[in-house]
């Protein structure tokens, strides 16, 4: 991930501050953003600088920010202060040592004699907060024992109801929800609306996601399972919330952020109010150890380039890990039958503009979802090119092993023979 991802990451998340006007670390971010379209790194590091010392900035923001700046260090070619930067962002938290190592915004620091201290270090941190048993993993489901309790609150007195899901729900957020609402959901008031106004969908998910809780054996069987095949995976605490249809996951330091609500159906469920998109996406329950294998998979992954052949290879080998590990493509599957019909067609436009940063035909693109062709195509693009060459390779374990360590996308697609051919099947 380049530092450029950082930044972007991180403006969203601050956009996405819950239930608050744009505050002096939104304005800081901005400045940071605008120091960098003009490629003006100093301006960038001041605001950084900024975001550092501003009231109720969050330990990630902190970290993030001296990361950034060592990053624009190293950009300006100035090692001390590069250093000095890592250091600080390495102390605050931020411990990804595999992207530190790989990031190409601090090869300066490559042949600095501090370099290695410095990696162990952020390693050694690293290390306390991984999980290696399966059996370990904690999976928290009370965030959606607070929504129902809120949600009925909410319907008896609408006016109120941001009040109330702020102090009913949000105010008792697990780590998990903490972070999802800071990243994803941009206001109380905007939560209610997104809830309130579906209210037969909503009034029908209760019982699928209160049945969640017991999905978890199945959860840690899938998880075990791939652990025997990829000896080497760490595993993240799952955090199962509510979210209002704003994300069906993602990640953060906390650990893997399913939006429940978003893979709730099943038998009773009424999803008419539901757009096509949602519809398609809505995924069954008994569909979660897959999803949960997905997310997971985007923890372990090598980093992407900026690319689209890097981004749909990081979520077809996703798709395609899940796969092998359950069984199931789950709801991506809805991909597969339009993607098989049109394989040779997709892959000569998907050449075209695979070694482009715009992903906006490919992926999270679901404007262009109809009711003949799906959305996000990339991520099927993504699943042949790993799945062939996975099938080519006489080595599986390895196999897998070279597949979640991407580093070089054009190489890795050369050594698939990936061509377009029609799907096996």
């Amino acid at each position: 991930m380049k530092y450029l991802l950082l930044l972007l990451l991180l403006w969203a998340a601050s956009l996405a501050a819950q239930a608050q006007p744009k505050t002096r670390v939104d304005s800081l971010m901005a400045r940071a953003e605008q120091g960098l379209g003009r490629q003006d790194y100093p301006a960038a590091i001041a605001a950084y600088r900024q975001v550092v010392g501003a009231p109720g900035t969050s330990r990630r923001y902190r970290a993030n920010a001296f990361y950034n700046i060592a990053c624009y260090y190293g950009l300006l070619h100035d090692a001390p202060n590069a250093r000095a930067n890592l250091s600080r962002a390495i102390a605050a938290g931020y411990v990804n040592a595999d992207h530190i190592a790989v990031d190409t915004d601090l090869a300066l620091l490559h042949t600095d004699k501090q370099w290695p201290r410095l990696l162990a270090r952020a390693r050694q941190l690293e290390e306390k907060t991984i999980i290696r048993r399966p059996e370990d993993v904690q999976l928290v489901t009370t965030d959606i024992d607070h929504f129902w309790a809120a949600y009925a609150a909410a319907r008896r007195d609408t006016a109120g109801a941001p009040a109330i899901f702020r102090r009913v729900y949000f105010d008792k957020a697990s780590a998990g929800l903490r972070d999802y609402a800071e990243l994803k959901i941009d206001s109380d008031a905007d939560f209610a609306q997104c809830i309130l106004q579906r209210p037969r969908y909503y009034g029908s998910i209760q019982p699928t996601t209160q049945a969640i809780a017991g999905e978890k054996p199945k959860i840690v069987a899938a998880f075990r399972r791939f652990q025997e095949l990829y000896p080497a995976v760490r595993f993240q605490n799952v955090y199962f919330v509510i979210g209002g249809w704003v994300s069906g996951g993602t990640v953060s330091d906390a650990g893997l952020l399913i939006g429940a609500d978003q893979s709730a159906n099943g038998p009773g469920v009424n999803t008419s109010e539901l757009t096509l998109l949602q519809r398609n996406r809505c995924a069954p329950v008994a569909e979660m150890p897959g999803l949960m294998v997905h997310e997971l998979v985007h923890r372990n992954q090598g980093p992407q380039d900026g690319t689209l052949l890097s981004y749909a290879l990081s979520e077809g080998m996703a798709d395609f890990v899940a796969e092998l590990v359950t069984g199931s493509l789950g709801n991506n599957g809805r991909l597969h039958p339009y993607g098989n019909a049109h394989e040779a067609a997709l892959w000569a436009a998907f050449q075209q503009e695979m070694l482009g940063t715009n992903s906006k035909n490919w992926i999270a693109n679901g404007r262009q979802e109809t009711p003949e062709k799906p959305c996000d195509l990339g991520y099927y693009v993504g699943y042949r090119i790993v799945q062939a060459y996975y099938n080519r390779a006489p080595n599986k374990k390895q196999a897998l092993a070279d597949i979640l360590n991407v580093h070089d996308a054009k190489a890795f697609l050369a050594q698939s023979g990936y061509a377009g051919a029609p799907a096996g099947r």
